[in-house]
């Protein structure tokens, strides 16, 4: 929970209890003239509430008490994937009193539930429902209950000599290059700042990401985990790309679409020449170009700030090794190949 002052000088704090009939958010305010006294406020309201959901609740209650008993201390990604959950998944239980609960209505929801969406989207919303079920102390049993398998989907990557004509002086070329040659999810790409290139050392530092909360998309400084956060050399051609962007402050992002945007269109530039793959897909791409190069696991973990357990040491401390930078040159040699080939005998390319 956080405290917002008001311009009466007051503070305000906003607790969600529930949501209306269209999905829409219901806030309980608790206002003071101290921002303590504000917080105090509502954390006794959101105790009070939770000790009040007993057997005789629902299961909406149920999930709308233990979702606010974590809201400060889990990630808002999480905390909007809950809530996601609330709203549209087991509708047809939410209502159904804790104590009357049968093994029985939960896997008919389920089954309704897989109808309608992915078996990683249902196992992940039900984790979310066993979860609520044993906070209460539900007696209900869930060992029979079960889900469809998520299933790897085998999917045909084009190559990337296949794919750089394509992007090649578009408005999403730099993206791309970054995803599938630096490795970079898409909510890196667009939190880059011009501040995070040393314009000597020609490297870039990659130390937040845009993620999507209840309030809409928020840029946040840090990346999806620990060894996310991690400094790349940046190859002479990305390096052109991102010089070549005028800008007025080094706050400016290099980037200037939101994920939303880019992710479209690439989407609609790849449909555009048959080609299936959505933006996420450039990392397996990478992933497929560095064990095709024979690149040792080690590094390219470091690269993609992937977290292994043989990575012995932080990123920061082994980014700059002498076997990384060999492997940086391999990588690199590579993709300057493709490029330098696609140049030498390309078609004009189209822009997205």
């Amino acid at each position: 929970m956080k405290a917002k002052k008001l311009p009466s000088g007051n503070y305000r704090v906003q607790v969600l209890v529930g949501h209306d009939k269209d999905g829409r958010r219901m806030m309980k305010s608790f206002t003071a003239a101290e921002e303590w006294q504000a917080l105090k406020k509502a954390a006794e309201y959101v105790s009070k509430r939770h000790e009040m959901v007993n057997l005789d609740s629902t299961v909406r209650l149920a999930m709308i008490g233990y979702i606010e008993t974590r809201r400060s201390v889990i990630e808002e990604t999480t905390l909007r994937s809950y809530n996601q959950v609330l709203q549209h998944r087991f509708q047809d239980i939410m209502d159904v009193p804790l104590i009357d609960l049968k093994p029985m209505q939960i896997q008919q929801s389920v089954n309704l539930e897989a109808q309608q969406v992915s078996p990683k989207t249902l196992k992940n919303a039900y984790g979310l429902l066993r979860s609520v079920l044993k906070m209460y102390d539900v007696d209900v049993n869930l060992n029979n209950i079960k889900l469809p398998k998520v299933r790897r989907k085998e999917k045909e990557l084009p190559t990337f000599e296949t794919l750089f004509p394509i992007i090649k002086g578009t408005s999403v070329e730099l993206p791309v290059l970054l995803a599938a040659w630096l490795s970079l999810r898409i909510g890196e790409v667009i939190g880059l700042q011009f501040k995070d290139v040393d314009m000597k050392k020609r490297t870039i530092m990659v130390r937040r990401t845009t993620i999507n909360t209840e309030d809409g998309a928020k840029v946040r400084e840090g990346c999806k985990t620990e060894k996310s956060t991690r400094r790349l050399e940046l190859p002479k051609y990305i390096f052109d790309l991102i010089t070549a962007i005028p800008h007025e402050s080094d706050d400016e992002f290099i980037v200037k679409l939101t994920s939303k945007a880019l992710y479209n269109r690439f989407r609609r530039l790849m449909e555009k020449h048959d080609i299936h793959i959505t933006f996420h897909d450039l990392g397996h791409l990478n992933a497929s170009i560095m064990l095709m190069l024979g690149v040792p696991n080690k590094y390219a973990c470091e690269r993609g700030g992937w977290s292994t357990d043989n990575v012995l040491k932080s990123v920061y401390q082994q980014t700059f090794s002498s076997e990384r930078k060999k492997i940086d040159k391999l990588i690199d040699g590579y993709f300057d190949g493709v490029i330098r080939d696609t140049s030498n005998g390309a078609q004009p390319s189209e822009t997205a």
